[in-house]
């Protein structure tokens, strides 16, 4: 018994001495109109994507919602936490610091006035940010004025 070796195919041509040069033409033009159409065939259906929906390739903007969405609760979270017991201290600092500045326009108004006579023909002039730093400390005081009313008030009863 004799056993058969499988046959071989037959070595290509090596690349110079092709004969079938007019075969790869056609076969180059076939696989390029094959290639002008599918590309034709994808500007269509992107066309199509674009008239259905005109964010339909906008994949950064809809990366940016994606993490957006994602980040938006915890930001939320730490803008809604406030201090449990700090509060209270935070608002008495900042009492006195207003009291503090009322304490100190009042000693340079005080001093303001007792050189008063030393320019009493010249023009005084005043800003009206100072203007509004005034009445700020007005309304201020008298918020104050009001709460301490209420307080004696409630101590009364």
């Amino acid at each position: 018994m004799q056993k058969k070796q499988p046959t071989r195919p037959p070595l290509p041509p090596p690349l110079g001495f092709r004969d079938d040069d007019e075969d790869d033409i056609e076969k180059e033009i076939s696989s390029q109109a094959s290639k002008n159409k599918a590309l034709k065939d994808i500007e269509e259906q992107h066309k199509k994507a674009l008239e259905e929906d005109p964010s339909v390739f906008d994949y950064d903007g809809v990366y940016d919602e994606m993490k957006e969405k994602a980040v938006r609760p915890l930001v939320q979270d730490r803008q809604e936490k406030k201090p449990n017991y700090i509060q209270a201290p935070i608002e008495e600092a900042q009492k006195r610091e207003r009291e503090q500045e009322i304490i100190y326009e009042r000693k340079l108004a005080k001093e303001r006035n007792k050189e008063d006579h030393l320019y009493a023909d010249k023009d005084k002039f005043v800003t009206s940010a100072y203007k509004k730093i005034l009445g700020e400390q007005a309304k201020w005081m008298e918020e104050e004025r009001q709460r301490q009313l209420r307080k004696r008030k409630r101590m009364r009863v």
